[in-house]
Formats: C-alpha cells, structure tokens, sequence
C-alpha cells in the first residue's frame, strides 16, 4: 500500500521544527528515523496531514557523557549508541539494549527520540531507559520541560508529548563505577520485538554488599516496569539464588500483565520471570566479580 496524501516539510535547526510544531500541531508527524512512521503510513494505520523531516537537524544528534550524566540527542542514530565506547563504559546496559534492536540495517537508521516517541510494548531502549534513572527533555514554543521515563510514557503507544513538542534530549545518570549489567530477551526470531525482556544493573559497596540494584522489565506490561520493590528487597545484602527466585516470582506476580491472542498472560507472566531470573543473576554476579578485581 500507499500512504495517503501529505504535505512534506523538511527543517534545518530546532527554530524551524519548533515553528513548524507550532502550526501544525496535532495534525503533524516528525520524520525521524522512519523505521516504524513509514511502514504505519504505508499501511495508513496513521495518516498524518503533514511529515515534518528533521533529519537535517545535526544539533538533535550527539552523545555527551560527563559529571557522571550522558546526555543523547533525540536524533543521534541507534549504530551511534552502539558503537559509543564512552557509554559501553559509562553504561553497559544501553549497548546491551541496543544491540538486540532489530538489525544493523534498521539501527543505522532508527534514533533515540523515534522509539521514545512510539513507545512501542516490547521495545529494547525504553525498558533500558526506565530500568537507568532517566529524564527526558522535550521542547516546544511555550519552552522546555522535564519528565521522569516514568511519567513520560505512559503505556503502549502513549506517552506525555503534546502536539506542539518534541524530544530534544534523553539525560541518563550514570550507574557507579564498578558495575554490571545485563540485559536479556526472548523472541520468535532474532530482530524481532521482545516477548519478554529484562534489565538488571547491579553494584557494590566498600564491603561486597549490593548498595546499588535498577531492575525492570517489558512484555506485555504495556509500558516498560521497573521494579523498585525487588531492588529494595535485595539491596544491602548478598544474595543467593533462592532469595533472588523468590524475589523474581514476587515481583512478576505484583504487576499487571496483559495476555493476548498469541502469548496468554500465564506463558507472558512464566516468561518473563525467566528472563528476569537470569538477567538478575548475571548482573549480580558480575557486579561481584568487578568489586573482587
């Protein structure tokens, strides 16, 4: 198929894309990446009165990570994350979400702000974003503003954006120094969106013990879930496999998770304690293997 009929609008800088947002509001549709907008038009699931292209706005793509903050474009490119070694340093869990996007064909397109804006269920960086503590900056004519991953998206395909905004920035505080991360999914075949996936970053302190733990997981759920009431259960300790089962069983049990035609909820809710079983672990591990070196 074909998409409707539309009106095309390419932008330079954030002036015009602000401007252009601002007379075209609800009725508009940015063109980032493309990777999901156009095969959505093609199909006419959305049929936007107007495509605004932003791809010419360079200042939109960059990865900066400093005083213990990275700060990404809305624009920079999934193959730029992928290949950042300042946050396959900083963090670990992003590369590791990145990498399970689909392919490199799709990665070398796709961008920050594209999957954000989608919120697609499943998808591998919201889930990395809401597991990090992470804010995201949108921008409009009426000025800047700030929300947490949570009170940004807000559930499958929905999120906090007005008509008028845009995303101009993702800002991740850095895990500690010294931690480890895991990021694990299932799917029916390898690109594909996740049945189920998990986030874990783990670290210690002076003493072995575990004073740092972000966990969360996706599938299912809607939005992304983080998980604060795992982290705090086994957070100050060290703990065994049996304590860390038990905590996994807890947590899949305490969330909502929705069945559908393909995955019921009991095979979505089994899932996703496995991979959250086995991301918790890894990450755990080798946040003790790191404090020994």
């Amino acid at each position: 198929m074909k998409p409707a009929p539309f009106k095309y609008i390419e932008v330079a800088d954030e002036e015009a894309l602000t401007s252009a947002l601002a007379d075209y509001g609800d009725d508009a549709r940015l063109l980032a990446g493309g990777q999901s907008l156009v095969p959505m038009m093609n199909f006419r699931v959305v049929s936007p009165e107007v495509v605004i292209d932003l791809n010419r706005v360079g200042a939109l793509s960059y990865i900066d990570c400093r005083d213990d903050v990275c700060r990404i474009g809305a624009l920079t490119r999934h193959a730029m994350i992928e290949d950042s070694d300042p946050l396959s340093r900083r963090c670990a869990l992003l590369g590791q979400a990145v990498r399970n996007v689909a392919h490199r064909a799709v990665r070398n397109r796709g961008t920050t702000g594209g999957t954000l804006a989608l919120a697609y269920p499943g998808a591998e960086i919201p889930l990395a974003l809401m597991t990090l503590d992470t804010d995201i900056i949108l921008r409009s004519k009426r000025g800047e503003r700030r929300l947490g991953m949570k009170d940004f998206v807000l559930g499958a395909l929905d999120t906090s954006l007005s008509g008028d905004e845009y995303i101009r920035q993702v800002e991740i505080r850095m895990p500690p120094p010294g931690s480890a991360a895991s990021f694990v999914e299932t799917s029916r075949r390898h690109g594909d969106f996740a049945i189920a996936a998990a986030a874990v970053v783990a670290a210690r302190d002076d003493h072995g013990r575990l004073d740092y733990l972000r966990a969360g997981v996706a599938g299912g759920t809607g939005a992304p879930v983080r998980l604060t009431a795992l982290e705090e259960a086994l957070s100050g300790d060290d703990p065994d496999d049996g304590r860390m089962a038990d905590s996994v069983h807890e947590a899949i049990a305490a969330i909502e998770v929705f069945g559908d035609h393909h995955y019921p909820e009991d095979f979505r809710r089994h899932v996703l304690k496995g991979v959250l079983q086995r991301a918790l672990k890894d990450a755990i591990v080798g946040s003790e293997r790191r404090h020994v070196r």
